[in-house]
């Protein structure tokens, strides 16, 4: 791969340019969003008497939660054993439709979800980007905490906070290079039906910068059309149970809001609209996989060997 060969606007919008059977985005956002609404309806679920502490306290109390502490508590705890026992699913649901994006990237596939050798070896990358993510976080906020903390207490509350503010934030950047240089692991484990990782470090050398670029556009965008659909589901939400607001006042008004959510009037339009968001979602996890994906092919082009001969 030439020193130039890495084109921002040629990697950021490589998901709307693949090859293969047409509708795969659509089916792709589709199919993620329900499955991901299954295990977000498991997850409001085990949350829920959480939710419901937190709701009384604002309508009963003015929000304070501390007549509340012994029972939040007791249902946090179980809550959070519900939130652990879903997380192998999360992993799961990477696994699988990261294994069909990236086929689709590099072997031309149309959607399709199974479990095959693929996804064992998806799994293993899975692993390991979730432990640099965990040691990441330690890192990034120890690292911003501690400068922080002592600058203010030699310097004042404001510098401390200013201090680790910035270290805060550029750990961010060194965090998004960090990710771009090692974002081929997904594709190249797919291209060589091996487990590969460190070796997108090669692979991107020189070539970081354009990479995060590629990822913080799509990041923009992805952020940009989230907010939107979350203030039209928050704005929905709020029309769905004014009415019970206004229509109860004191204690019956927690019961009110209540009843109205477990309504199909409500949770009907809010699933509709919870389902847009998680195609949304889909999407942006497919065309995350691409910057990648292309530099990936590019590699593979430039050293002669072609998609169709390797994978046909």
């Amino acid at each position: 791969m030439t020193a130039d060969s890495i084109s921002l606007k040629g990697a950021t919008t490589h998901f709307l340019h693949t090859e293969g059977p047409r509708g795969f985005l659509l089916r792709f956002a589709l199919v993620y969003a329900v499955v991901t609404l299954v295990l977000q309806v498991v997850g409001v679920w085990t949350q829920a008497p959480v939710y419901e502490i937190y709701l009384r306290a604002i309508v009963q109390n003015d929000g304070d939660i501390t007549p509340y502490t012994d029972e939040l508590s007791a249902q946090s705890f179980r809550a959070n054993i519900g939130s652990l026992i879903l997380l192998p699913f999360s992993l799961a649901l990477w696994v699988l439709f990261e294994a069909a994006s990236q086929r689709r990237y590099l072997r031309a596939e149309g959607f399709s979800l199974k479990l095959g050798a693929d996804e064992g070896r998806l799994a293993v990358v899975g692993l390991i980007w979730f432990a640099l993510l965990i040691a990441g976080y330690f890192a990034l906020a120890l690292g911003a905490i501690i400068p922080g903390v002592i600058a203010g207490l030699v310097a004042g509350a404001a510098v401390g906070a200013l201090l680790g503010g910035g270290i805060f934030l550029i750990g961010l950047v060194v965090a998004l290079y960090l990710f771009a240089r090692l974002s081929p692991a997904a594709p190249l484990t797919i291209r060589d039906r091996q487990i590969r990782f460190f070796e997108s470090w090669n692979l991107t050398k020189g070539h970081g910068w354009s990479l995060a670029g590629s990822y913080f556009a799509l990041f923009a965008l992805f952020t940009l059309v989230s907010l939107v659909l979350y203030g039209v589901m928050f704005f929905l939400a709020f029309v769905l149970v004014a009415p019970a607001i206004d229509s109860s006042a004191g204690d019956e008004t927690a019961n009110a809001v209540l009843s109205v959510m477990a309504q199909p009037a409500f949770w009907g339009p809010m699933a509709f609209v919870m389902l847009l968001v998680l195609m949304v979602f889909g999407a942006f996890a497919h065309a995350l996989g691409g910057p990648a994906a292309w530099v990936v092919r590019q590699e593979t082009y430039q050293g002669g060997t072609a998609i169709t001969e390797t994978f046909g």
